[in-house]
């Protein structure tokens, strides 16, 4: 129910009782600001946001976040990743063929070559971990996961240990070579000059850092 307020009228001067012939006139006048009132409020307001997914979580098909964290010499990458970005289907696996999509998935985002920070920071990696998002256990397509058709995240976590951390220019992100539906990744830096943000896609996959 949508309700609105009687228009203010300016303070005046005027008789405590108006006769009907004087009142008719702001009745109509103040009906008809009504209806405008109305009109440009429903035509203004914005539209209702998409229905979630079941669970409360919702998500873009072919996107992803990234956060990318350097405290110290210390680089951290996550990358939450919607269940369908990579396998195509939004619920555990239900069969052979479905699993073996997932594990190859999972394989190639343990590989140490997803985040390439540029050289001249001499960043190696240390430690890399893949979960699914509300659980701390390692992430495995055999077995974990919900049986019903609960929409999942995968989040995969590399961290860097870099010599000349001060040089890190950039990290090229290998995420959209391994994962052929994604088309999009909303990413995040923060770092000892502060913070920013960027949008990724397959033409443009490096994250910069502002100097």
């Amino acid at each position: 129910m949508i309700g609105l307020m009687t228009p203010c009228h300016p303070i005046v001067n005027r008789p405590d009782r108006v006769d009907r012939g004087t009142a008719r006139p702001y009745a109509e006048a103040a009906a008809r600001i009504r209806r405008a009132l109305l009109i440009a409020f429903l035509t203004l307001a914005p539209a209702a946001p998409a229905a979630s997914a079941p669970g409360g979580h919702g998500h873009v098909h072919g996107q992803a976040r990234l956060d990318l964290t350097l405290e110290g010499a210390r680089l951290t990458i996550e990358a939450e990743l919607p269940m369908e970005t990579l396998t195509g289907f939004e619920r555990a696996p239900r069969n052979e063929d479905e699993r073996a999509r997932l594990q190859r998935a999972l394989d190639a985002l343990r590989a140490t070559g997803v985040f390439r920070p540029t050289p001249e920071a001499a960043c190696r990696p240390v430690t890399q971990a893949l979960r699914w998002s509300g659980s701390a256990e390692p992430a495995t397509a055999a077995g974990g996961l919900p049986g019903d058709d609960t929409h999942l995240d995968l989040l995969v976590t590399h961290a860097f240990d870099c010599e000349r951390p001060a040089r890190l220019g950039a990290v090229e992100i290998g995420l959209f070579d391994v994962l052929s539906r994604l088309r999009r990744i909303e990413a995040r830096f923060a770092g000892p000059g502060g913070t920013q943000a960027s949008t990724l896609q397959r033409n443009r996959k490096a994250f910069e850092l502002a100097r």
